[in-house]
């Protein structure tokens, strides 16, 4: 996260490759794929270990080899870690899940295949290496684990070994990997990201298609109020560690409200845009994420990503498809950051818990203006300094509110100062950290006495050759100024 685009950027996300997959990238014949497989991940290659881990044993060690044709450019022979964050894996191991590992390649674009996997010295599974010239890759990750299970996991002992073995899992359903391609027009399939093997879910109703305004059906109040969500919006999960800024990785749990939005193209799904979650059923975003030029995305072609830090759809968190888009009536591409608000009703609500849970709006309780210095936070998945289209973990930063007149002397250009209206908000940071392309739809939000409050949605900021240009503010719409419509609109 660095800068901001108008546009929303776009973004594949980790899927199985499969055998037959030619057109690219030669997969090699895995020996147990009930525990490793490889995943695409916006044409970087990465491998994946599901592990059952024996409650017995504190100190876990898994060893694993590949062997790849050619010589190595460098010393460098790729890493071994942990796929979730250390919450994550704790939870597991009590509760005797399988633990998940990611691999990383050291050759861009090549895969090697694995030739030995073992678990605190036992042969999982073996294959021949590759015939020479070949080089042989070792890796090993040791995790240790105080955590007592919550009960006692007993793996089947395969009759050729003398200790436990982790228990296979069912493979995936194969799938072909997609091309990054720009959204064509036409309806996709159904979503169907790959996800951990899991009993069966329940099928999700076909998503309505967007109304036009006159037929909408007015949001339904049952079950949930505003001053409901009072007692539960903006509040984290506690966390051990100090909230960093100035592009600073956001811990799972942190900012619980975060939502990313992927839309269906042809062969896959990408990530293009940010939200914010304001009640169980309501998610908040920018109106140019759907409408802007030549681009006007249906509800039934979205779909909103919850409880997760990063992109990676196989990670632990939540999907939901969109089932209804009401667009701000007086939202105009031609000066769209006056009311660049969007609101999309999931296709079912989500229940609140540590890693998901809803924002506060702002209300009558708190500042309408805000003094020039006033900190605030942003944060997203969007360009970063290095040249990266998106950053796999969301970051995020703080930028001071500037005044509409510091706004307009900020900005370089006549366009950008006519975007400057009594219904937006600017904000700047002296780093030269904030929003870039694809944070669009992402919140302005604010701390007030340990509660998280929603202030504004990322909307427009400039750009300065090939980059973004946070030397001049970001101007963001403000939500104070709608904050009847949104009441209005909401579904809880």
């Amino acid at each position: 996260m660095k800068q901001l685009l108008r546009l929303p950027a776009i973004l594949g996300t980790f899927l199985l490759l499969t055998v037959s997959e030619t057109n690219t990238q030669q997969v090699p014949p895995i020996a147990c794929p009930q525990y490793f497989e490889y995943l695409s991940y916006n044409r970087e290659f990465v491998g994946r270990i599901t592990m059952q881990h024996d409650p017995r044993y504190q100190d876990n060690v898994l060893q694993v080899e590949f062997s790849q044709r050619g010589h190595l450019g460098s010393n460098y022979v790729g890493s071994l870690s942990l796929w979730d964050d250390e919450e994550t894996v704790k939870f597991n191991l009590r509760n005797g899940r399988p633990i998940l590992y990611r691999v990383d390649f050291p050759t861009p674009g090549v895969l090697p295949k694995l030739t030995q996997l073992t678990i605190n010295d036992v042969v999982v599974c073996r294959a021949t290496p590759y015939p020479p010239s070949s080089v042989t890759l070792s890796l090993s990750h040791s995790l240790r684990s105080n955590t007592v299970p919550l009960f006692s996991v007993q793996p089947q002992l395969p009759p050729q070994f003398s200790r436990p073995q982790p228990q296979p899992r069912p493979v995936w359903q194969q799938e072909q990997i997609p091309e990054i391609r720009q959204p064509v027009p036409q309806p996709a399939p159904p979503l169907s990201p790959p996800a951990p093997p899991r009993p069966a879910p329940t099928v999700a109703p076909r998503p309505a298609p967007t109304l036009p305004p006159a037929s909408r059906p007015r949001p339904s109040t049952g079950g949930q109020s505003l001053s409901q969500l009072n007692d539960i919006c903006g509040r984290e999960k506690a966390i051990t560690s100090p909230l960093i800024f100035h592009g600073a990785q956001v811990a799972r749990g942190q900012l619980p409200w975060m939502v990313a939005l992927f839309e269906r193209v042809e062969n896959g799904i990408s990530f293009f845009c940010g939200g914010t979650l304001i009640s169980a059923s309501t998610v908040l975003t920018a109106a140019h994420c759907f409408r802007f030029g030549s681009r006007d995305l249906p509800a039934s072609r979205a779909a909103v990503s919850l409880g997760r830090n990063t992109l990676d759809l196989v990670s632990e968190g939540e999907l939901r498809q969109v089932s209804t888009l009401i667009i701000h009536q007086e939202y105009t591409p031609d000066n769209f950051t006056d009311a660049d608000i969007a609101l999309l009703r999931m296709s079912s609500p989500v229940s609140f818990g540590d890693f998901i849970k809803p924002i506060c709006l702002w209300n009558e309780n708190y500042r309408l203006q805000l003094e020039s210095g006033h900190v605030s936070y942003v944060a997203g998945w969007g360009a970063d300094e290095l040249g990266n289209a998106n950053t796999r973990i969301a970051k995020m930063t703080d930028t001071d509110i500037v005044t509409e007149s510091e706004c307009i002397r900020g900005l370089k250009s006549p366009e950008s100062t006519s975007r400057v209206t009594d219904r937006t908000i600017c904000a700047s940071n002296k780093q030269g950290a904030g929003p870039c392309s694809g944070d669009s739809g992402g919140g302005l939000m604010l701390q007030e006495h340990d509660v998280w409050l929603l202030r504004g949605v990322i909307s427009a900021g400039q750009r300065l050759a090939n980059r973004c240009d946070l030397t001049q503010p970001v101007i963001y719409t403000d939500l104070a100024r709608h904050i009847t419509w949104l009441r209005q609109n909401i579904w809880f």
